[in-house]
């Protein structure tokens, strides 16, 4: 595996002891650290809010707080220039499809910054907007795996 683009919630729950992928989330953020796969996040991409011009790095600023278990793989993925920028833009009519089965602007942007990387890979534990069939249809019609840490943390 060359690259993944990781949802900020799949990081976020690494952090929770309640949530139900907490073990998979820690598991997996471990395993990133240990590994040589790179991080796909969407171009103007900056840790500090100021610069940022990214909306998956704003994602990250305003969920994952400093010292956390994301926010460390975060800054050693920049650290050891692992954090690989893509162009969000995509073919419209992909963009129309993702506009149409995903109702939530901001987890689309998730799946264009996917749909332009090498793997092709989201892992997420988002199941309100990622329902397990929009995933099949997902997979089937534009080619994004989306996938939990648990079934992700074994190729890592």
């Amino acid at each position: 595996m060359i690259d993944i683009v990781i949802d900020t919630c799949t990081l976020v729950h690494a952090n929770n002891p309640d949530s139900k992928y907490f073990e998979d989330s820690v598991i997996f953020i471990e395993k990133m650290l240990k590994n040589s796969i790179n991080c796909v996040v969407d171009e103007g991409f900056s840790i500090e809010s100021s610069d940022n011009k990214s909306y998956i790095g704003l994602e990250y600023i305003k969920h994952l707080q400093p010292s956390s278990l994301g926010y460390n793989l975060i800054i050693s993925l920049i650290m050891s220039e692992r954090l690989i920028f893509v162009s969000n833009k995509i073919p419209n009519v992909h963009k129309k499809y993702i506009e149409q089965i995903i109702k939530n602007k901001k987890d689309r942007m998730f799946l264009r910054v996917s749909y332009n990387s090498s793997e092709k890979i989201l892992a997420s534990h988002d199941f309100k907007d990622y329902k397990t069939k929009k995933r099949g249809t997902i997979k089937k019609e534009i080619n994004i795996s989306i996938v939990t840490a648990s079934e992700i943390n074994y190729k890592l």
